[in-house]
C-alpha cells in the first residue's frame, strides 16, 4: 500500500487561549527535562530518568519549534 501524501498544516487563524496553554506547557517541560536529567546524572542513574529527562527535553524543544513555524505562517498570513 502506497504511503499517503502529507498535507500541510494549515495557518492558524488567531491565537487561542488553548495554544497559550501548549506553549506554557513545552516552555516549562524543556527545562523540567533538564532537571530530571541533571538529577539522574548526579544521584539516581536509572534508564527510566534518563529516558524521561529525554523524551521531555526532546517533546518541548519539538512544541516550542512547531509554535515558531506555526505562528510565522500567521504573521506572513496577516500581512
Amino acid at each position: 500500500m502506497p504511503a499517503r501524501p502529507r498535507r500541510p498544516i494549515p495557518p492558524p487563524e488567531k491565537l487561542t487561549v488553548a495554544d497559550i496553554i501548549h506553549i506554557i506547557l513545552a516552555v516549562l517541560m524543556v527545562p523540567l527535562g533538564l532537571i530530571i536529567l541533571f538529577r539522574n546524572a548526579t544521584t539516581m542513574r536509572t534508564i527510566t530518568g534518563w529516558l524521561v529527562g529525554a523524551a521531555f527535553v526532546g517533546f518541548g524543544v519539538y512544541r516550542l519549534y512547531l509554535t515558531i513555524v506555526r505562528y510565522r505562517m500567521l504573521l506572513q498570513r496577516r500581512k
